[in-house]
């Protein structure tokens, strides 16, 4: 697992360490996610990306469709795990 908080250290991180999968939030201090969402597809269209936020009503926002699986917060971890299985799973099936 890593955190980056800022745009193009995140970018930077992903060309070079060539993740599994990339899990962003929708709103940050730094960044706005569905616009690193965006980035993260222009660069790289297979990596499978999952959007978990603790606002629902991002989900039908034209921009999230994006992602490959969107997933809201909980403490009830989950949803998150399968997400991030399928990803995964999806993902090296191909």
């Amino acid at each position: 697992m890593l955190l980056r908080t800022r745009e193009p250290a995140l970018l930077k991180t992903i060309d070079s360490l060539k993740p599994e999968l990339v899990v962003l939030d929708i709103k940050l201090v730094d960044y706005d996610g569905l616009e690193l969402l965006k980035e993260v597809r222009n660069n790289h269209h297979d990596l499978p990306v999952i959007l978990c936020t603790a606002y629902d009503t991002y989900k039908y926002d034209r921009k999230s469709i994006a992602a490959n699986y969107y997933v809201v917060k909980s403490f009830d971890l989950t949803e998150l795990k399968l997400a991030i299985h399928r990803a995964i799973e999806a993902n090296t099936s191909v």
